[in-house]
């Protein structure tokens, strides 16, 4: 029986399972961009980090969106977003880039348990 330690789900960043999280979800199946979705919590899943949550609303001020990890939260100020669950989606989408935005989320560098055989494992087959 082989152990991968590599796949310790501990270390991988998810996003809790809230009414706003839910709402990003339905977003996404609503409006067809669920493999767009998919393919940011695949990537923010492989990145070592604490679980996230998703705070949106909307205020007589606007749209609001926020991410907490830990004691450190992100604001995402999108002008073009009609619904809080819009603009959290977008702002899921540039976290998964894991710039700017997602470094200061994380509080540093962008930390990766996965290896060169585990990608090609996963993405390849064999010729």
């Amino acid at each position: 029986m082989n152990i991968n330690c590599n796949n310790n789900v501990a270390f991988q960043a998810k996003f809790m399972n809230t009414k706003s999280f839910k709402e990003v979800v339905e977003y996404a199946e609503k409006n067809n961009k669920l493999l767009e979705l998919d393919s940011a919590f695949n990537k923010l899943h492989n990145v070592q980090g604490q679980d996230i949550l998703i705070i949106h609303g909307q205020t007589p001020a606007g749209i609001y969106s926020s991410f907490r990890m830990g004691n450190r939260s992100v604001q995402n100020l999108s002008m073009k977003a009609k619904t809080p669950q819009e603009s959290s989606f977008n702002a899921i989408l540039e976290l998964s880039e894991l710039g700017r935005k997602f470094r200061k989320l994380l509080g540093g560098e962008v930390k990766t348990d996965l290896s060169a055989e585990q990608v090609i494992s996963k993405y390849s087959v064999n010729a």
